[in-house]
């Protein structure tokens, strides 16, 4: 089983970034649906333009993919696309006369083509049809006896069925190019079963309706979809960034320019008029909207408005708006350094959990910017010494699943694809793990924090002090503050496997009100909590640490994010003391800027003097203090560094 969860953890690494889905996220019925590539041709497969009729659809011209369905036998093949009040209420009183749809390769014997009010009661509710045997591979378009009237609030199908011939392959319906697909308004099938998630295909059904009339309008617009250029959710409040945006021209007149402004949490952003667009009728178009800006800061759903066309206003605003979620940074400032918190879940009632920690040993040791701490459980029949009880709080990081050890939390984050549903995961790999670490390392982080304990006989002092760079945290619900005690170098006699074993990143303490963190207000920017605890005699306050970190919380696991972390040596002054290097007591040596250990001592961490754990192998000159062991005996030593 490990073997499987690491190979399915590394081959979604492998594809980061990762956004989900597979084709269409199918029932069961649906299954029988795949995509092909289209097949090159010589023959054109863009569709014919006409100045003097009005096309209604979703569709581009150009052709991009086809659709298989799985069947064998004769069976009838069909596509259709959805027509809504709010795009026929436009054209009221004018008629549709002919329908444009594409295939390829040509399948079948006849083509029906029709016109209807409901695909579940064709029977009942069909205003118009035809039927041939005179088609071709490409668009087609045909044209329908009785055209029917568009009457106000009318909602239509309109469509195609092809009927196959045993033997032929189902391959032929197409979608466009558009690189979008609007909800709900594409619709396939076979033998009149109908399906309309097109999602996992990002494109619609190559099927127009061809409209003849007086009433059509000008400077009409939808605005069907928006995206940021970049592709980002990050924004800086009020500097001007790029969109794209997928718009369709509901008139004759092609347009040439656009006025937009944006709205965000009761703020308004100026007008600003883009131009040098050329968006003929009806014909889906991506544009770039430039110098968009967002007024507000913090997370945001801003409201993108076209108010103008052509420098006029729209006839029909109702289509003119789209929404775009966001997160936007306070105005001139930037994403801060992020410390990851590297949870460890472990249990000294289980042998492999040593085994874990040398992998972890092993990728954690020359990164300063990871805080680990390990959590305890207990482990079938044996009650581990380290558990305390929040522990039972901190086992809802596993998800649904069931407690396992080892595992582990990075940043808390969800990765999706995994067999474990996290943010808890079994990861055994040492490449797994660094991968893990790193995509946590990626998130924006906007909180800076500080931690400064005091020691004063058995009492000790905890101040948490930070800045936060905007007045609320990426999809925060309840914004948190969460401090611990943690242990190193701990001598344990109780892990399975081991006669001796060293336990580090202990958590000792929460000292939090809640094991979930003390609720915390950043609408000021700055912040600060104290916290007060008596160190208890088991406890060996030379190697403590305070561990802090700004969090989520929210009744969804998933949701409990980790905005940053800081952790401090809690050091009592009295154990900061240059060590004497005698012949019989030389713990360590500093040479051309590296420590060099004696033989028998391990050097468990190091220290800048603002108390900040530093990778040892990139040491700059100045003053260290670093803690060693021997397995018996902790020294704590302060060190001058020069090269």
């Amino acid at each position: 089983m490990n073997a499987i969860r690491k190979y399915i953890f590394l081959s979604f690494l492998a594809s980061l970034p990762f956004t989900g889905g597979g084709l269409f996220a199918q029932t069961a019925n649906e299954g029988t649906f795949k995509l092909r590539a289209l097949k090159s041709s010589n023959q054109s497969r863009t569709a014919s333009e006409s100045k003097e009729k009005m096309r209604i659809g979703y569709c581009t011209t150009d052709v991009s993919r086809g659709l298989i369905a799985q069947i064998t036998g004769s069976h009838t093949y069909h596509a259709a696309t959805y027509l809504s009040a709010d795009v026929l209420n436009k054209y009221v009183g004018d008629k549709i006369e002919s329908i444009e749809f594409a295939i390829s390769p040509k399948r079948g014997h006849m083509a029906e083509y029709f016109i209807c009010t409901d695909l579940k009661d064709m029977r009942g509710t069909t205003l118009a049809q035809g039927a041939t045997a005179n088609y071709k591979d490409g668009w087609n378009k045909m044209s329908f006896k009785n055209p029917v009237t568009i009457k106000k609030d009318m909602n239509l199908y309109i469509g195609y069925i092809l009927y196959l011939n045993d033997g032929e392959d189902y391959d032929c319906l197409l979608f466009d190019d558009s690189r979008y697909a609007v909800p709900g308004k594409n619709w396939y099938g076979y033998d009149m079963n109908w399906f309309n998630n097109t999602n996992g295909i990002g494109r619609n059904i190559c099927v127009r309706a061809i409209v003849s009339g007086t009433n059509v309008p000008n400077n009409d617009v939808s605005l069907m979809r928006l995206t940021s250029d970049d592709g980002g959710e990050y924004v800086e409040q009020n500097k001007p960034k790029s969109y794209i945006a997928y718009i369709q021209n509901n008139g004759l007149t092609p347009i040439n320019s656009l006025t937009v402004t944006v709205s965000a949490k009761g703020l308004q952003s100026k007008e600003v008029v883009l131009d040098g667009f050329n968006v003929p009728n009806n014909e889906p178009q991506k544009i770039k909207l430039d110098n968009i800006s967002i007024p507000a800061e913090g997370n945001f759903t801003a409201s993108f408005t076209i108010t103008k066309v052509n420098g006029a206003t729209d006839p029909d605003v109702t289509d003119n708006s789209a929404e775009q979620n966001g997160f936007s940074m306070k105005e001139g400032t930037s994403p801060v350094e992020r410390s990851v918190l590297f949870e460890e879940f472990t249990s000294e009632g289980y042998n492999e959990c040593t085994t874990a920690d040398e992998v972890y040993n092993e990728i954690l040791g020359s990164r300063e910017d990871v805080v680990r701490v390990k959590h305890h459980l207990d482990y079938k029949q044996h009650k581990d010494q380290f558990r305390i009880p929040e522990e039972t709080e901190y086992e809802q990081l596993y998800g649904k699943s069931k407690t396992f050890v080892p595992a582990i939390a990075v940043d808390r984050i969800i990765v999706s694809g995994l067999e474990d549903p996290g943010p808890a995961y079994f990861i055994s790999d040492g490449e797994a793990v660094t991968k893990f670490i790193d995509l946590a390392k990626d998130v924006y982080s906007f909180v800076t924090l500080k931690a400064e304990p005091k020691v004063n006989g058995t009492q000790m002092n905890v101040k948490v002090s930070g800045h936060a760079g905007t007045n609320e945290m990426p999809l925060q619900t309840d914004l948190r503050l969460t401090t611990w005690l943690v242990e190193d170098n701990i001598t344990s006699k109780q892990q399975e496997g081991k006669d001796t074993y060293i336990q580090n990143g202990v958590l000792r303490a929460v000292l939090s009100k809640n094991a979930w963190g003390d609720a915390l207000d950043i609408s000021g920017y700055d912040f600060e909590k104290n916290y007060s605890v008596t160190i208890k005699p088991e406890w060996n306050v030379k190697n403590m640490r305070v561990v802090s970190f700004v969090n989520n919380y929210d009744m969804n696991v998933e949701r409990r994010t980790i905005y940053n972390t800081t952790q401090a040596p809690c050091m009592d002054p009295t154990g900061i003391y240059e060590q004497p290097r005698t012949a019989n007591n030389n713990i360590l040596s500093v040479v051309n800027g590296k420590i060099l250990m004696s033989k028998g001592w391990q050097l468990v961490n190091v220290y800048d003097i603002s108390g900040r754990s530093v990778n040892a192998n990139l040491l700059k000159d100045g003053f260290y203090i670093l803690k060693a062991t021997n397995g018996k005996a902790t020294v704590t030593q302060k060190i001058c560094i020069t090269h």
